[in-house]
C-alpha cells in the first residue's frame, strides 16, 4: 500500500517470522548463547519463556537454521492435548507409522527411533512451543524423553517455549524431578527504550529505507507506553502509523501519526493490557475493591516501601526496574517474585543465590497468608491485608495509591 510512497521494497513491521527482519535484543542474545551451549553439550531440557510477542518462537528458529543439516528437529505447536496425542504428533513428524497408537508402543517407537539416529551420528531436538498449556502428564513425559541416553549422552534434547506461566508451572509440579532437568531456565524481557529505536530503524533499513524515514526519538515514550516494548505490538503500532502517514500524504512521522494510530488501533495502555481489572472498569471501581493486599518491605526498622499487590506477577529483587526493589547485595537481580492463581496470592523464590525465608525457613514456593514476614538479606517482606494495611496506612492513604498504581 505504501511501499512505493516511501520508497520501500518490503514491508518493514509485518508480524512474521522473517529472519531477515530479525532484531537481536541484549536478552535475545543471551539466550541464544546458552542455547547453541546445551545443543553442543545435548545435557538437559532448555526452558524459554516470555510475553506473547517479544520473540520466542523466532530466537529459535534462528538456533535451528545455525544447526548442522543432519540435525532431525521436531516442533510441537498445537499443545492442547492429551498424552498419547502429543506422542503421536512426535511420531507424525518423525514419519513413525505404528498399527497401535497406544502410549507403550509410542514410547517405544520414538525410544528406538532416537537411538538410530545417536547411532548414525545425528541428534533429535525436540522444540515445544505453547508449552505453557502442557499438563503435568505431559511434562512427565518429556522429561523421561529427555532422559533417554546412550554412551553418556542423552537421546533426545528439548527446548520448551512459552509464557510467564510455564515458569510457574513446572515449579508447581508435586516433585522437584522435572527442575532437576532444566539446565536453562531464560525469560526474555521486552525491548529497553534504546532497543526500540535500534529495531525500528533496523527494520525499515532491511526494507529498504533510504533516509526518507525516520520514527522521532520523541515518540519513543509514546510508543513505550502503548506496547510495552514488545515487538509484536511496536510492529503492529508502527505500521499503522505508516499507513496514517501515508493516507495523510506526508514523510513525516509525528506525534499526530502516533495518537492516530493508537485511535486506529483501539489501544488501551499497555499497563492496563498486563492489569487483571476488566477493561470496562473504572478508577473509582478499583479504588472500592476490598481487600487489595500490600507488601510491606522494611531494611531493620525503616520502611522503605510499600508495594499494592493489584497484577498478576510482580517480581522482587535488586535490579531497579523491577516491581519491589531489594536494594542490597545479598537480594539476586531477580531473586523471587509474587504471582496470583486462583485467586490467592504466593511468594515463589526464583533460586535465588542465598534465599527467601519464612520464620528461619528457607521457603521455595509459599501460598500467601496475613501477616506472614519474609526476610531477604536484611530486609523483611511483611503481606498484609486490606484492612491492616489501612490501620498503618490510613484509608486515604491506600486509596490514593491504589488509584495511582492501577492508572
Amino acid at each position: 500500500m505504501y511501499l512505493e510512497y516511501f520508497g520501500l521494497r518490503d514491508y518493514p513491521f509485518l508480524s512474521t517470522t522473517d529472519r531477515r527482519f530479525h532484531f537481536q535484543s541484549e536478552g535475545q542474545q543471551r539466550a541464544r548463547d546458552y542455547l547453541n551451549y546445551l545443543l553442543v553439550i545435548r545435557d538437559g531440557i532448555a526452558v524459554v519463556t516470555g510475553e506473547p510477542g517479544v520473540g520466542k518462537t523466532i530466537l529459535v528458529d534462528h538456533v535451528c537454521a545455525g544447526l548442522p543439516e543432519k540435525v532431525k528437529i521436531v516442533q510441537i505447536q498445537q499443545t492442547l492435548l492429551t498424552v498419547d496425542e502429543f506422542l503421536i504428533s512426535i511420531c507424525m513428524q518423525l514419519d513413525i507409522h505404528l498399527e497401535h497408537n497406544n502410549k507403550p508402543y509410542l514410547l517405544e517407537a520414538i525410544k528406538n527411533f532416537a537411538m538410530d539416529q545417536h547411532l548414525n551420528m545425528q541428534p533429535l531436538l525436540l522444540v515445544v512451543d505453547e508449552a505453557q498449556n502442557l499438563n503435568p502428564p505431559i511434562l512427565e513425559e518429556i522429561r523421561l524423553l529427555a532422559n533417554l541416553e546412550m554412551f553418556g549422552r542423552k537421546l533426545i534434547q528439548v527446548i520448551l517455549l512459552g509464557h510467564e506461566e510455564l515458569a510457574i508451572n513446572i515449579t508447581s509440579l508435586p516433585n522437584d524431578a522435572f527442575l532437576q532437568n532444566v539446565r536453562l531456565n531464560h525469560h526474555i524481557e521486552p525491548l529497553s527504550r534504546d532497543e526500540i529505536h535500534e529495531y525500528i530503524d533496523y527494520r525499515l533499513y532491511v526494507a529498504g529505507n533510504d533516509g526518507r524515514l525516520a520514527f522521532p526519538k520523541e515518540l519513543l515514550d509514546g510508543i513505550i507506553c502503548y506496547t510495552g516494548g514488545v515487538p509484536r505490538l511496536i510492529n503492529q503500532l508502527c505500521d499503522m502509523m505508516l499507513i496514517t502517514a501515508y493516507i495523510n500524504k506526508t514523510n513525516e512521522i509525528s506525534t499526530q501519526c502516533l495518537h492516530s494510530a493508537i485511535q486506529k488501533l483501539a489501544w488501551p495502555l499497555y499497563i492496563e493490557r498486563k492489569s487483571e481489572l476488566p477493561l470496562n472498569q473504572t478508577k473509582q471501581d478499583v479504588v472500592n475493591i476490598r481487600p487489595l493486599p500490600i507488601m510491606v518491605v522494611r531494611k531493620g526498622e525503616v520502611i522503605v516501601g510499600k508495594y499494592l499487590l493489584n497484577r498478576k506477577r510482580m517480581l522482587i529483587g535488586r535490579q531497579k526496574n523491577l516491581d519491589i526493589c531489594i536494594e542490597e547485595t545479598k537480594s539476586s537481580r531477580i531473586h523471587a517474585q509474587i504471582v496470583y492463581l486462583d485467586g490467592q496470592f504466593f511468594i515463589h523464590d526464583l533460586n535465588s543465590m542465598n534465599g527467601t525465608y519464612l520464620d528461619n525457613t528457607k521457603v521455595r514456593w509459599h501460598e500467601l497468608s496475613d501477616q506472614d514476614v519474609f526476610r531477604i538479606g536484611q530486609h523483611t517482606l511483611s503481606y498484609q491485608l486490606a484492612d491492616e494495611a489501612e490501620t498503618s496506612m490510613g484509608s486515604d492513604s491506600i486509596e490514593n495509591e491504589s488509584a495511582q498504581l492501577i492508572a
